[in-house]
């Protein structure tokens, strides 16, 4: 079994989100679980090393500088950056 590694616990999140990048314009992915350092991403495309992550949460609207730390397959870790 893997150890747990992460400085915050995690949340199930299942709401779109969007990545924004000059080389990529806006793209809409799913963010699958949330936490106070980082994100759980899913898409069929490419996600660029780094980028700007908008997301609606129940308390408004929410814009993170973001890191990708880790892939596997279509999921895609990221680091929250601000």
């Amino acid at each position: 079994m893997f150890a747990e590694r992460r400085s915050s616990p995690r949340i199930r999140f299942s709401r779109a989100g969007l990545v924004q990048h000059d080389d990529i314009g806006t793209r809409a992915w799913t963010i699958v679980d949330l936490s106070d350092g980082g994100a759980r991403l899913v898409s069929e495309t490419d996600l660029p090393i780094r980028f700007v992550l908008t997301m609606k949460t129940d308390a408004g609207e929410r814009r993170k500088s973001c890191r990708q730390v880790w892939r596997l397959h279509q999921e895609f870790g990221v680091q929250f950056l601000d």
